[in-house]
């Protein structure tokens, strides 16, 4: 996979597990007002934590392909938003 496939699928990924998260939540509605849970809350805290925990979940296991043809893979860039470095021939991309 290349880096924008990379980022297109994080993103989406990320959104719908952040999306059927949350509607869990609000499908246990009841259960969670009984024990007096604000159901819409935690729906909230629980779209950004899945959303975030998937994004840092692609960035630290998912590797992309290198864009320079030597045939390894690539490692994220630290503190650089999806910009991957080879390991082989160290070209950033």
């Amino acid at each position: 996979m290349n880096s924008s496939q990379h980022f297109l699928l994080s993103f989406a990924t990320s959104i719908f597990v952040a999306v059927a998260g949350a509607a869990g939540v609000i499908l246990a509605q009841d259960w969670l007002i009984e024990r007096q849970i604000p159901p819409y809350i935690l729906a909230l805290a629980v779209f950004i934590v899945l959303h975030f925990t998937v994004r840092w979940y692609f960035s630290n296991f998912v590797r992309v392909k290198c864009a320079y043809g030597c045939g390894k893979k690539a490692l994220p860039i630290r503190g650089r938003t999806d910009r991957f470095r080879c390991e082989s021939c160290g070209q950033d991309f």
